[in-house]
Parts: C-alpha cells; structure tokens; sequence
C-alpha cells in the first residue's frame, strides 16, 4: 500500500483518504480526490494541470508559494505520470 497518492501525492494517513475501486473497495493507490469508482476524477489532466492544482490546494491552505512549489516538483515521478 502506498503512503502517498499516487497521482497527487496526497498522504493517505487514513483508510477514508483513499479513493475507491470498481468494487468499492479502498484503493492502495490513490485519494479520493483522484479516484473514484476504478477512474481518475481528472481524466484529462496532465502531469502539469495536476502540479498547479497541488500547489493552489496547498497555498489555500496556508502553505508559503515556495513551500508549495517545492513539494509538486516530484509529482512527475508518481506511478500515474510514468
């Protein structure tokens, strides 16, 4: 199972941060803001939609711009980007 999404990079602490499959059942690798139902929610995103996306969550959140920015610039090597 892995500790961050997989697509967003999203910590998945909880069994209720992880999307869900076809059958129901919890991903192992993907929130439930990317995943759901066995599909990504963002079908259409690139790996650059999903890196602005990430930093303007964050940034509404509180985190400083460079914070932020720092933490997307791996985005591009999660399993849903190779």
């Amino acid at each position: 199972m892995s500790k961050y999404c997989q697509s967003c990079a999203m910590p998945l602490k909880k069994v209720e941060d992880r999307g869900t499959e076809k059958n129901r059942q919890r991903s192992t690798k993907y929130c439930k803001y990317c995943y759901q139902d066995g599909e990504f929610v963002q079908k259409d995103f690139t790996v650059e939609d999903m890196k602005e996306l990430v930093k303007e969550k964050m940034m509404e959140m509180g985190f400083p711009k460079f914070l932020a920015s720092l933490y997307v610039r791996k985005i591009h090597r999660l399993e849903r980007w190779k």
